[in-house]
């Protein structure tokens, strides 16, 4: 795994000071213990040495060093300091002088997987501790070597253009300061790889590097690391690996228990000594008692300044032991061997690249997914291997990339997504005038004549595949409850609703916008199996259908058309995309389909100008952007500084709020972020003397306590049922939860859910694995959902779709608290903390200056068709061309038919002038005409 930080000045301090300390903590042993203290200063690994990447040679030449050091000798502790503090090269060449809040360098941190430090440090020998320490040190090679070779660029304006292109550095030379333990002292085997944000040019002018291209191939650089890691200790040690994580590429050993792995993975971080009250926020600079009190916090020695002998001595005597299966890697040897079974050739890189979640991709999303997936036994480096897959199986869908363009620009696919996505442009044109609604006036009272418009052309319409775009508070659910209306007028009528989530099709039930409802994965199982019985007369609502992966709505559309039942696409194209399935297909349908319907006025806001603003975050205007932030700003809605000032702010909000009796959310956009928001509170809310029990990722509840669950589970018994829906009631991933009472002898919790009123009692199984304290939630668990007022706690680089869902819940208010990642605020860093936080804060023009870049740069996940139609049709591969060929043709059919159809509604609009009786008659007769029985 590799994460990655900017550094500000005076960052690399700890990092010296660390290597500093276990140097004499390791001489130290050595005259004390003779012998032993001597073989382990010998094997010392926290000195930090010099890493060159790329062409090393030039480019350490360029800035100074020495051949030994290019080779990977000691980094002298003022040079590294000037380098990062000030500018200034190891030859003494000086860049351009770093802003108040420049960046002044990157911390790329590696990390091994948690079963290779335990090993390292309590069962390997010698000869087994070399070689893992080799296997390290090659891994990290590689990944600086991938790293130079796709994010080692710095920007030059050109002057004929006017763009900043992209010039590629020599190379990239950093220094690397090996680890031993995580923040809390336990083994925890990683390295530090600092690059100075001044490296040398090819003419020796030391420039910035670009770090957007460094952060956008981080990920992969950690695939690289992690696949290496695993080859060289399969072929040094015969180690056999676990199966990989996809979301890190990283896997455990295989042999190594999940027990022993969870007893030594005890995780630390400011945040979390924030929210467990180790830090106390002052305003201001630190007076000179507070210092004093700061510096007693930390006199402790820090577990990574002793020597490496005490801490192998320590780790060995500890109760937590290691725990071995022999079954488990004998398992994973046999299935390794038959796998070896099968070539690793196109068809399956096919295979393992089709896992991506994306339908046009990154080279370096690809190199994730390859990576993660490749054996461990290859001839070739992981690093080769995945670099000529990557380039064998892509689909390129945009033109090589211009001089200003990064990497990152060009998108690819796969063909079998290509023919995923024409199945579903396949289906959309299916007709059946029997899927036309009637409306009669009670239908449409109470909706706006925007409204009423959209639900009566939904009706009318004889297409199958019927989309519906509203923005979020448009009021989406009251048109669809008076679509559902209209459809129960027909004989043998049904409304099924479906989402992607259970809470989605509980809120739409409670609503009355269908007479069944189940999520999408359960529709689409129950299609497979045969348990869904569809026809002509059932009226299929997916609401969220910007969610839906494109796959399950192939399914689920194949079977829809195929019986004649309608299908209404209910969502929001700019709202969050699906989890784990490919997605954009609504957004293309919404722009393909003529017929598609609008929503266009929200209503959700109680202040105009905010449902003007909040359009804006949607749509993307560029002027429209501007006028929307400065609003934001001027009402004091956006916020910006230090991670915990920002929880902090947010918290007194909050809790502000809830003091008022108002309905407050508190969103955030990392777990880690609402797990210290909810221990915070949780400390404050609940008596620390009550009793409390377990539940999922350690947190403690009590009597009175907020708590959502994470899974759906309709086994669990209700002791006071839900209102009639239609539907039995169930627990659903994302319900919060208020706990009334609890028993600590069973574990198990009483709780009523906060919607409905609906109660259950939570076993210890359930609590452990699936239930959290609920206070704060991830902007994806509140899509969908309303409140008085939201309080958003996002990092600079979330995604544009995260921020316009975190700043549209609320009918009142909403706030952003934008703060920036750094390296001190890590589980990687092994400060301890001061007694005191010092409050960081930006001005709001430097909030709405953060806001305004993550507005207008991200761009939001649409369809490999949709991105080969931004592309000129001869530099495509002949495949895409002919895709888009078939494409344009089907639009010109559509708007043909459209049109007629509009010419038919017309007509119909000027029937209005006929008597009831007379267009009660006339709708029967075309009803008759077209065998639709009312």
């Amino acid at each position: 795994m590799l994460t990655i930080s900017k550094l500000k000045r005076w960052s690399i301090n700890y990092y010296i000071d660390t290597a500093k300390t276990a140097e004499r903590a390791s001489a130290d042993l050595q005259r004390a213990n003779g012998g032993l203290g001597e073989y382990y200063s010998e094997h010392e690994t926290r000195t930090p040495v010099w890493l060159c990447a790329g062409d090393s040679r030039a480019a350490a030449r360029l800035v100074g060093m020495t051949d030994a050091q290019r080779a990977g000798g000691a980094a002298d502790a003022g040079v590294v300091a000037r380098w990062l503090d000030d500018g200034v090269a190891p030859g003494g060449a000086r860049g351009r002088a770093f802003g108040v809040r420049g960046v002044h360098g990157f911390d790329l941190t590696f990390c091994a997987p948690k079963s290779v430090s335990l090993i390292r440090v309590l069962r390997a020998d010698e000869v087994g501790a070399k070689a893992l320490a080799n296997a390290h040190a090659a891994a990290l090679g590689e990944a600086m070597e991938y790293l130079a070779a796709h994010a080692g660029y710095t920007r030059v304006h050109n002057g004929v253009t006017g763009e900043k292109d992209l010039v590629r550095l020599p190379g990239l030379v950093a220094v690397a300061y090996q680890h031993e333990t995580s923040r809390c002292g336990d083994p925890h085997l990683h390295t530090h790889v600092i690059v100075p944000n001044r490296q040398a040019r090819a003419d020796g002018v030391l420039v910035s590097i670009d770090g957007t291209s460094l952060y956008h191939e981080a990920k992969a650089a950690g695939v690289i690391y992690q696949a290496t890691l695993r080859r060289e200790l399969h072929q040094s040690l015969g180690f056999e690996w676990a199966p990989v994580d996809p979301s890190t590429g990283m896997a455990e050993i295989a042999g190594v228990t999940r027990e022993s792995i969870i007893a030594w993975s005890r995780r630390s971080s400011q945040l979390r000594e924030w929210a467990a009250h180790h830090l106390d926020s002052v305003e201001g600079p630190l007076t000179a008692a507070q210092l004093a009190a700061a510096q007693k916090a930390t006199r402790p020695t820090k577990p990574e300044e002793l020597g490496w002998s005490q801490l192998q001595q320590q780790w060995r005597a500890d109760e937590r032991g290691l725990g071995l299966d022999r079954a488990a890697h004998y398992a994973a040897r046999a299935a390794r061997r038959a796998d070896a079974r099968t070539p690793f050739h196109r068809a399956r890189l096919a295979d393992a690249a089709a896992q991506i979640e994306k339908a046009a991709f990154t080279r370096a999303d690809l190199v994730e997914i390859i990576g993660a997936q490749l054996p461990v036994d290859t001839e070739d480096s992981p690093r080769a291997v995945v670099e000529a897959a990557v380039d064998e199986i892509g689909l390129r869908l945009t033109a090589p990339r211009a001089a200003h363009e990064r990497e990152g620009h060009e998108r690819f696919t796969l063909a079998r997504i290509l023919a995923e996505e024409m199945a579903v442009l396949d289906l959309v044109d299916a007709q059946d005038r029997r899927s036309q609604l009637w409306f009669w006036d009670d239908d449409t009272a109470g909706l706006s004549a925007q409204q009423k418009q959209v639900v009566m052309s939904i009706g009318d319409s004889p297409w199958l595949v019927q989309p519906l775009s509203a923005p979020a508070g448009a009021g989406k659910t009251t048109s669809l409850k008076a679509l559902a209306a209209a459809a129960h007028h027909r004989q043998r009528a049904r409304v099924l609703v479906l989402a992607p989530t259970g809470k989605a099709v509980d809120v739409a039930m409670r609503e009355g916008a269908g007479d069944e409802g189940m999520t999408i994965a359960k529709a689409v199982q129950s299609l497979r199996d045969g348990t869904l019985a569809l026809d002509c007369w059932t009226l299929v609502v997916v609401d969220e259908a910007g969610m839906v992966g494109t796959d399950d709505l192939r399914q689920l559309l194949t079977a829809t058309t195929k019986v004649g039942a309608k299908t209404v696409l209910v969502g929001d194209a700019h709202q969050l995309a699906p989890v784990k399935a490919r997605g954009g297909m609504f957004a293309q349908l919404c722009t393909d389909l003529p017929w598609t319907q609008h929503l266009e006025e929200v209503w959700r806001m109680t202040d105009p100008d905010e449902r003007t603003a909040s359009l804006a975050l949607r749509d993307g205007e560029a002027k429209a952007i501007g006028r929307a932030v400065d609003w934001y700003r001027r009402r004091d809605r956006l916020h910006c500084g230090d991670a915990i000032t920002m929880a902090a702010d947010a918290l007194a909000a909050y809790t502000a709020d809830v003091q008022l009796g108002q309905d407050a959310l508190l969103l955030c956009d990392t777990t880690e972020m609402a797990d210290a928001l909810n221990q915070r509170i949780h400390r404050d809310r609940i008596d620390q003397n009550a009793a409390t029990v377990t539940v999922a990722r350690g947190q403690q509840v009590g009597v009175g306590d907020l708590i959502i669950s994470r899974r759906n589970d309709p086994t669990i018994d209700f002791h006071h049922s839900t209102p009639n829906t239609g539907s039995p009631p169930s627990v659903r991933n994302g319900n919060r939860w208020r706990i009334a009472a609890i028993d600590t002898k069973t574990n198990r919790v009483a709780a009523e859910r906060l919607d409905d009123k609906a109660r259950v009692i939570f076993d210890n199984d359930y609590l452990r694995d699936h239930v959290t304290l609920g206070y704060a939630v991830t902007v994806h668990s509140a899509q969908g959902v309303t409140a008085d007022a939201s309080h958003a706690v996002l990092s600079e680089n979330t995604s544009r779709a995260l921020l316009y869902v975190a700043m549209t819940r609320g009918r009142q208010a909403n706030t952003a608290r934008l703060y920036q990642r750094s390296t001190e605020e890590s589980e990687y860093s092994h400060q301890l903390p001061n007694a005191f936080h010092q409050m960081s804060r930006g001005d709001s023009n430097e909030a709405a200056g953060l806001v305004h870049d993550i507005l207008t740069n991200d761009q939001p996940g649409i369809t490999a068709h949709d991105y080969a139609a931004r592309t000129p049709g001869e530099v495509l591969p002949d495949r895409v061309h002919s895709l888009l060929n078939r494409r344009a043709a089907a639009a010109g059919r559509r708007q043909s038919d459209y049109r007629a159809w509009q010419t038919e509604r017309q007509e119909e609009e000027r029937s209005r002038g006929l008597t009831h009786q007379q267009h009660i008659a006339r709708m029967l007769a075309r009803s008759e005409a077209w065998g639709i029985e009312l």
